[in-house]
């Protein structure tokens, strides 16, 4: 065993520690919009900003961006339609395919929520200057990149 193996420590990783980071950012979110009194989850308010960006789109291209399976991204659908919030139409060029739109509900929730995340973004980035935090971005960026390559 080398020297540099002997002092290797998991936790000190930089996957590990991102494992830990995006685990935190996730039930950070969770928890401002539960103490808020809004029943939905980090994985619910990503589809409905995918939404807010490109309404009426297909079930497998939301999947897609969102970078989730399509059983995955049917299931938080699914909940997301049960609440009011979005609704799934047959597409009339695909038959086979459904278009999801949010419902005017889904709009006043996102606007309630944007307010929330945006809290939440300034409170895990406080003492973070903007130029780390474009650095940061650019990096994270960089090796999604490479991994999915």
């Amino acid at each position: 065993m080398s020297k540099s193996d002997e002092t290797f420590n998991v936790n000190d990783s930089f996957p590990m520690m991102m494992c830990t980071c995006v685990k935190y950012m996730k039930e950070s979110l969770n928890k401002r919009f539960r103490d808020a009194g809004f029943n939905v989850t980090n994985e619910q308010w990503i589809i409905l900003v995918h939404l807010a960006q490109e309404d009426g789109i297909s079930q497998q291209k939301l999947a897609d961006r969102y970078d989730r399976s399509k059983v995955s991204a049917l299931n938080l659908i699914q909940k997301l339609e049960t609440g009011g919030y979005v609704i799934r139409r047959v597409d009339p060029d695909d038959r086979r395919a459904n278009l999801v739109y949010l419902t005017d509900n889904g709009r006043l929730l996102l606007n309630k929520l944007i307010p929330l995340a945006k809290e939440n973004i300034t409170y895990m980035s406080r003492e973070i200057s903007m130029e780390n935090m474009a650095v940061l971005k650019h990096i994270v960026k960089k090796i999604t990149e490479n991994i999915k390559t």
